[in-house]
């Protein structure tokens, strides 16, 4: 029976031919290999002298699920629930908030950490495809699980000088999951201001909206659409008035004071793989929630 390495081999050479659906199929099987029967913890058998990003995990199953994550997130591979529902099923099953757990991950302190990096990087796709899907409140709520779960392991928060492979991936991944979330608040707070002004009402986590001005989304493939309405992925705080869908605190940072006038700036995403954004120009000009590198999705 072929090993997690060899069918992670076998992933990379379909990539190579170009063979895209069999690499993701075999990048499947490979995680799914290592995490029934292999030590999840080994290092990827590398050939010495062999050279790798900073940010490469040096475990074998990292390795494999950041090139597996890669896939969903590409928007020129376009994979999605609908059309790769198995893999999706294996996305999803390292959700944070996902009740099935992964016990021989928890047995081992290097396996937990393997286990939470898994699922905050788990949180940053999900969002992704969330929001391709033109639920951005689902997106928002990925995002804000991946924060938390990183909350419990500031390793992945506060780097300690040096820190390369996992920790170093896992938190690039986080930042552009700040971001992201960060974005798509500060987007909701424009305009729930200038519905209310208009309306004299305060919308509602996942209440579609008439805009008074109409807003440009762009997807993953550089489609742009004028829309009219919005669907809002928050509610406003009953305390201090922020708009926080009763899972974010009022002291999330946002490059720019939330609720001002905003720059249009690029949506970070993940280094490898990039995508998504929303980007909105109005009165006010909105922040851009962007993902993929190869492709933008725009909200503006």
């Amino acid at each position: 029976m072929s090993t997690g390495f060899a069918l992670f081999q076998s992933a990379e050479t379909r990539y190579y031919q170009g063979k895209i659906p069999s690499a993701f199929e075999f990048y499947q099987k490979s995680i799914k290999k290592i995490l029934k029967d292999e030590n999840l913890v080994a290092k990827t058998p590398l050939p010495p002298g062999t050279q790798v990003p900073d940010d490469m995990p040096q475990e074998l199953l990292g390795m494999v699920w950041r090139n597996f994550v890669g896939f969903f997130r590409d928007p020129k591979m376009d994979f999605t629930e609908e059309n790769s529902p198995e893999a999706y099923k294996l996305l999803n099953s390292f959700r944070p908030s996902a009740t099935r757990g992964h016990p021989r991950l928890e047995r081992t302190e290097r396996g937990r950490v393997l286990l939470k990096g898994m699922q905050i990087t788990a949180a940053l796709t999900l969002g992704l495809l969330a929001w391709d899907k033109r639920d951005r409140a689902t997106a928002a709520k990925r995002y804000r699980e991946g924060i938390e779960l990183a909350n419990t392991h500031q390793t992945f928060v506060k780097l300690p000088p040096g820190t390369k492979g996992w920790e170093l991936w896992v938190h690039h991944d986080l930042q552009d999951v700040k971001d992201n979330l960060g974005i798509i608040v500060a987007n909701d707070e424009i305009n729930a201001g200038i519905v209310k002004e208009t309306s004299g009402e305060e919308p509602k986590k996942r209440e579609v909206v008439d805009l008074p001005l109409p807003q440009i989304r762009v997807d993953k493939a550089g489609a742009a659409t004028v829309e009219d309405t919005v669907k809002f992925a928050t509610n406003a705080c009953a305390t201090c008035g922020k708009r926080n869908m009763k899972l974010l605190t009022a002291t999330l940072t946002v490059k720019g004071q939330i609720g001002s006038t905003l720059d249009a700036v690029s949506f970070k995403k993940p280094k490898t793989n990039t995508r998504h954004s929303e980007n909105t120009k109005l009165a006010v000009s909105k922040k851009l929630e962007k993902g993929k590198k190869s492709g933008n999705r725009i909200e503006r």
